[in-house]
């Protein structure tokens, strides 16, 4: 393990809060120069453009990348944690990553909270933390609506096949977020911006909200991906672009067998190679040159077997403390009590589930930093609930009215989760 990785992997270890005692594996996402929150202000530094959102990563991690560049890919992997790519690496030498992490920077960072796609995607279009832009997790009490939204399909969160749905209820997105966005940012300042997606989720609720003034660029496969890419960054030589590019095989595949299957590892290799052999291989060299890519990830994932014991509809006594059905994640749940009823709920879940859960007053770990510090969102008090639960080990709280079929999670805090990796290298070298 070379000296950055270690000397930043002991910086998340050793960062503490004294208003958030977490404890075991459980790890803080560090919003000050090591997180997804980073992200967005170290792109513009790259591309030399005026900061936006919160400061870039540590100096650490980009002193030797130089710039600034004309043209920055930011390639997202959904699911790649740091814990998954580096023993993916290990197992397979040949595999594109392992040859330009020595051309380049390549060290842990840390996702949000929650680690989860809606949360931390918004973040890396916003520059703003999940308590300061809003969007806090998979599920979310949205007050002004009346419902628990779905953040992923804006619909509620209850309703079986519904895309879209929350704009019956005077939902628009763009309103509903009402942030600054990276997008418009960068092409007030003389820089196109354009993202590649998978052609089912291109015009999604998620994407259209955080993707304003974005050139979509849908996509069929990896090999339409790879070949779609160099051929557009070909034919842009000389111009400044954010190229922002979602890889979301690598989740799918996690959710229903988790990352440690060999279908993972062999779907992100095939994926490597078609990306190596469709874009990195035919990239022109003038182009190459002026070109950085950065490889990240959204956050990792933790192994969860499917156990009754985690399942809600097996506990019905714990209805009589709820005002509604749990929101966000089932490995960082909140919970809206009825009125006196905190305590009794925190012993209850103590009683059933002894040492499987951390349980936090949430205004008090809103307050205390734990979604992002700045300026809070008006809704977000709302949005955390009253108590939450944070998962140890391969604890989780399934509530969905479905059956669960999930053996890969995240949300949580636990390291598998919260690492995710950051390379970064100049693509002329």
């Amino acid at each position: 393990m070379n000296d950055l990785i270690t000397r930043t992997l002991n910086r998340i270890d050793e960062h503490h809060n004294p208003d958030l005692p977490l404890d075991g594996d459980l790890t803080l996402p560090f919003y000050d120069g090591l997180s997804l929150a980073n992200l967005p202000g170290t792109v513009t530094q790259l591309l030399g453009a005026p900061a936006f959102g919160r400061p870039p990563l540590d100096r650490s991690l980009l002193e030797s990348l130089g710039g600034p560049y004309k043209k920055v890919v930011f390639l997202l992997v959904d699911a790649l944690g740091y814990n998954l790519l580096t023993d993916l690496m290990e197992k397979v030498p040949g595999l594109v990553w392992n040859e330009l992490k020595e051309k380049g920077v390549f060290a842990p960072i840390t996702s949000v909270c929650p680690s989860t796609t809606a949360s931390a995607l918004t973040t890396l279009w916003t520059g703003a933390a999940p308590a300061c832009h809003g969007i806090i997790g998979y599920e979310m009490w949205a007050k002004e609506f009346g419902v628990i939204m779905n953040n992923i399909l804006h619909s509620p969160a209850m309703a079986r096949g519904d895309v879209g749905g929350l704009v019956r209820m005077g939902f628009n997105p763009h309103e509903f977020l009402n942030r600054p966005l990276l997008g418009t940012h960068l092409l007030e300042n003389g820089i196109q911006p354009t993202a590649f997606i998978h052609y089912s989720i291109a015009h999604s609720g998620l994407s259209v909200m955080q993707m304003e003034n974005v050139d979509l660029k849908p996509y069929v496969d990896e090999a339409d991906l790879s070949i779609s890419l160099a051929d557009f960054l070909n034919g842009r030589a000389g111009e400044r672009d954010y190229t922002y590019v979602y890889y979301s095989d690598v989740d799918t595949l996690m959710h229903r067998f988790s990352a440690g299957d060999e279908r993972v590892g062999l779907q992100f290799t095939a994926f490597s190679d078609l990306f190596r052999r469709g874009f990195l291989d035919r990239l022109s060299p003038e182009v190459a040159q002026e070109t950085i890519l950065i490889l990240a990830a959204d956050h990792g994932s933790k192994l969860t077997m499917i156990d009754p014991h985690y399942d809600l509809a097996n506990y019905p006594e714990l209805k009589s403390y709820l005002v509604m059905s749990p929101t966000c994640e089932h490995r960082l749940t909140f919970f809206y009590t009825k009125p006196g009823k905190a305590e009794e709920l925190r012993d209850y879940i103590e009683r059933t589930w002894p040492g499987e859960f951390l349980l936090m007053d949430s205004q008090a770990a809103l307050q205390a930093g734990l979604f992002g510090n700045g300026t809070i969102k008006e809704q977000a008090p709302d949005r955390v609930g009253d108590l939450i639960a944070v998962a140890r080990g391969g604890a989780y709280f399934w509530w969905a009215p479905t059956i669960n079929h999930m053996l890969g999670r995240h949300g949580g805090l636990s390291r598998e989760e919260m690492l995710v990796p950051f390379l970064a290298v100049p693509l002329g070298k």
